[in-house]
C-alpha cells in the first residue's frame, strides 16, 4: 500500500484572525492508495492543536539538557544554602530568645539577641549563654513534691536535689566575677578584689560594659536568703566564674547553684535585635 498525503487550497483571513469554526480552515486531502483518490476533510486548527499540546522537550536534546541543568543547579544552589546557614547557625552566630525578665531592664522579656558560640572565655559584664547545669533528671512526682516545697520555701530547699538548677533550659547571664576573685555582695551590688589585688571594687568599677540592674527595697525577714541582696566574701577557684541576673530580685543565678564552670558557656551575646527600640551591639 501506498499512502500520499497532499493539502491544497489556503485559508482565507477575515478580519486578521484565524478562527478554527471557519469553513475556510477546512483542507482537502488527496489520499492516493493504490492509485484510488479520495477527498477527506481536514482541520488545520485542529492538527496545530494536537502538536501543541505534545512536549517540547520531546524534539529538543538541547532543550532538554538546559532544562536538566537549570534542576541541577537550582537544586546545588538549595542544598548550599542550608548547609550555609546551618554551619552559620551552629559555629558562627545564632538566635536566643529571653522568654523571662531574668535580665531586665536591658534586655526585656520576649528581646532576642544574637549569641556567638566563637567566644566562650567572656570578660568582666559579659553577657554569655549558659547551657543546663544539672543534666540529671528527676523523675515527674519528684519533680511535682520539688516545686510545691521550693515555692513555700522561696527556693531555699529542696527534698530530692535540683531536678536541673536553671530549670533544665539554657538561659543569659552576667558574668561578675572571674577565676581567681574573691566576691562579695552587698544590696545587690557586686564587690570584687581580682587576684593580685589589695582591694574591694564594684562590678561597674571594674566592668568596661555599661548596664543598668533591676533591684529594690526586700523586707527585713528576707536577710539572708537569696534573694536579700547580701552574701558573704568567697574565692573563686579555677575556670569558675560567678554570674548574676540583671534582675537581681526575681531570677536565680549563681547566688543560688553557685559558681559556673567554663564548659557551661557555650557562647557570648553579640547583638540585641528585638525589640527595635533597644538595637545594640554588647
Amino acid at each position: 500500500m501506498t499512502l500520499r498525503n497532499k493539502v491544497f487550497g489556503l485559508p482565507q483571513v477575515i478580519g486578521n484572525t484565524l478562527s478554527p469554526m471557519n469553513s475556510a480552515y477546512r483542507y482537502a486531502v488527496q489520499i492516493e492508495i493504490y492509485g484510488s483518490t479520495c477527498l477527506q476533510p481536514f482541520n488545520l486548527y485542529d492538527s496545530i492543536k494536537v502538536t501543541m499540546k505534545q512536549n517540547v522537550y520531546d524534539y529538543s536534546f538541547e532543550m532538554r539538557r538546559t532544562r536538566k541543568r537549570n534542576i541541577t543547579f537550582g537544586l546545588v544552589l538549595a542544598l548550599s544554602v542550608i548547609l550555609f546557614l546551618t554551619l552559620l547557625l551552629n559555629l558562627v552566630l545564632f538566635p536566643v530568645l529571653v522568654r523571662s525578665s531574668s535580665m531586665d531592664p536591658d534586655i526585656p522579656k520576649n528581646g532576642a539577641v544574637f549569641i556567638t558560640p566563637l567566644v566562650r572565655t567572656p570578660g568582666r559584664g559579659d553577657v554569655v549563654y549558659l547551657s543546663s547545669l544539672d543534666g540529671e533528671k528527676i523523675p515527674a512526682p519528684k519533680a511535682f513534691v520539688n516545686r510545691i516545697v521550693e515555692f513555700f520555701t522561696l527556693q531555699q530547699y529542696y527534698p530530692f536535689g535540683h531536678t536541673n538548677r536553671i530549670s533544665g533550659k539554657p538561659m543569659l547571664r552576667r558574668v561578675v566575677g572571674l577565676p581567681g576573685d574573691q566576691i562579695y555582695m552587698k544590696d545587690y551590688v557586686i564587690y570584687v578584689k581580682p587576684r593580685g589585688q589589695s582591694q574591694f571594687l564594684t562590678e561597674f568599677e571594674l566592668s568596661d560594659k555599661d548596664y543598668d540592674l533591676k533591684i529594690y527595697s526586700v523586707p527585713a525577714e528576707w536577710d539572708g536568703l537569696v534573694s536579700s541582696g547580701n552574701m558573704d566574701t568567697i574565692t573563686l577557684g579555677k575556670d569558675e566564674y560567678f554570674v548574676l541576673a540583671d534582675n537581681r530580685i526575681e531570677a536565680s543565678d549563681s547566688r543560688l547553684w553557685g559558681p559556673v564552670q567554663h564548659s557551661v558557656i557555650k557562647g557570648k551575646a553579640l547583638l540585641q535585635y528585638f525589640p527595635f527600640n533597644k538595637i545594640r551591639l554588647f
